[in-house]
């Protein structure tokens, strides 16, 4: 670890260490005088320190900017209708290699229409987080780590996907007391030329155990709230692409209000001839954390590998070890991560990333 990456961080914690020390204030709400319509506003910023070796150089990439910036809203209309929308600007004021700053587009994250029937059968229709691993579809307000795994979103690019997302109509519905879900979803995919392509298909089913959830994310840490045992898989198709994926979401509070966490995603992903930017691939997340709910700590371990089908490409294993301080729950909160990133080909490399939330919605 060079001592530029320990400069960077030192710092810029103790500020926001200060900063942190006010907790959040309440969500914004507004209701129809007839009691039938609701409109929810919340915020979600994340602003990020990191340090990167680069490889064949002495010198690191160091970066501060707002890793995400999202505008979110809530819009319910009785209990038949509600929209969620979420606008971005994701990596503002990042520096790229040409060392020139992003400065921001404004995207629609999500936007995200429901019309619920009834618990077992309802319509999600719009700009949507398609149906891969449990990490995919996971809430970035409530992770464990500081961000998703870094080849969680490998299908987004290829697929000409926005973060993740795609246009389409799913449907989706909780049996048994909501202990099992099932997603099915149609999406526009890759048009090509003419918009001739089929469409894209993915569908999703997941055992819950425990707690069921029965909204469009899905939980992170609960923070010794909430007990959980979920097992999914999924599966995402269009021509000859193929993406297949299994996981496992496991969380026990136990006492005095602390929590063990713990998540495995598999994946299994092949473009084919339709997507050759998307090679034969194995990916692995693994990653697990301990809530010491006395001190509002949160030690975590992430490991994440991709390996490639072809041998004439480079493989990757990425280890992480960190600490989260909870302020006020996901509200506000500091999260500092030190990753080691050990490709099969080229030279190792250190990461450091520190990261505030504020969050409320």
């Amino acid at each position: 670890m060079r001592n530029s990456q320990l400069s960077l961080v030192v710092p810029l914690a103790a500020a926001i260490a200060v900063a942190s020390a006010t907790p959040s204030s309440s969500q914004i709400e507004i209701t129809s005088k007839d009691q039938k319509s609701k409109l929810r506003l919340g915020i979600l910023a994340q602003l990020q320190a990191e340090s990167l070796d680069m490889e064949g150089v002495e010198d690191d990439s160091n970066n501060i900017f707002l890793r995400r910036i999202r505008l979110i809203s809530g819009y319910e209309l009785g209990e038949e209708l509600s929209v969620f929308a979420q606008l971005d600007s994701p990596n503002l004021g990042k520096a790229g290699a040409d060392g020139e700053k992003n400065n921001g587009d404004v995207i629609l994250q999500d936007a995200v229409a429901t019309w619920k029937f009834d618990e077992a059968f309802m319509l999600d229709g719009g700009l949507l987080l398609t149906e891969q691993s449990y990490n995919h579809n996971q809430s970035v307000s409530s992770l464990l780590a500081i961000d998703v795994g870094p080849f969680t979103f490998d299908e987004s690019t290829p697929t000409d996907s926005r973060g993740g997302r795609d246009f389409g109509l799913r449907a989706r519905g909780y049996l048994f007391d909501d202990h099992l879900e099932y997603r099915a979803a149609l999406y526009q995919g890759v048009r090509g030329d003419g918009a001739s392509n089929d469409f894209r298909y993915a569908g999703r089913v997941m055992l819950q155990f425990f707690s069921p959830q029965v909204g469009l994310f899905y939980r992170g840490t609960s923070l010794g709230k909430t007990r959980a045992l979920n097992i999914g898989a999924a599966a995402d198709k269009q021509e000859d692409y193929e993406a297949y994926h299994a996981d496992v979401f496991f969380e026990q509070p136990f006492a005095g209000g602390n929590d063990l966490v713990l998540q495995a995603d598999y994946s299994e992903l092949d473009g084919g001839d339709f997507l050759p930017d998307l090679p034969e691939r194995y990916n692995l997340l693994v990653e697990g954390g301990i809530y010491i709910a006395a001190l509002r700590l949160q030690p975590f371990a992430q490991y994440v590998e991709r390996e490639l089908e072809d041998e004439t490409l480079v493989d990757e294993e990425r280890f992480t070890l960190g600490i989260a301080f909870f302020r006020n729950g996901h509200n506000n909160n500091l999260k500092l991560a030190y990753t080691r990133i050990d490709p099969s080909e080229g030279e190792s490399g250190d990461q450091i990333q520190l990261q505030w939330q504020v969050y409320q919605f």
